[in-house]
């Protein structure tokens, strides 16, 4: 897309929304695009299968009634962070759609 391109996207995002929306929205894109960029390297994948393989071992010692009371806290951690990680990725998916559905 070229820089005019860009220019009259934005211009009409900000009709539509008004300026402090759009540029809202596109702040939070703009992060969360940055957070998925990277998940998606070679350390990210290896961060991301890591943290459920944490998971899955903690959860498989409780199934085994061989856990600690940290293991619980720990799966408990894990979870938060996957679930942290799992929401700026469904935010992102909307924030697109709905840039997406304004621009169009």
């Amino acid at each position: 897309m070229d820089e005019d391109q860009v220019n009259k996207t934005l211009q009409q995002l900000s009709r539509k929304m008004g300026k402090r929306n759009a540029s809202n929205l596109l702040s939070v894109l703009g992060r969360d695009k940055a957070f998925l960029n990277a998940l998606d390297t070679p350390v990210g994948q290896e961060l991301m299968k890591d943290c459920v393989s944490c998971v899955e071992d903690k959860v498989s010692l409780i199934l085994q009634e061989k856990d600690e009371p940290r293991d619980r806290a720990e799966l408990k951690a894990y979870m938060q962070i996957l679930g942290k990680w799992q929401n700026i990725m469904n935010r992102y998916n909307k924030n697109k759609l709905r840039f997406n559905q304004e621009v169009v």
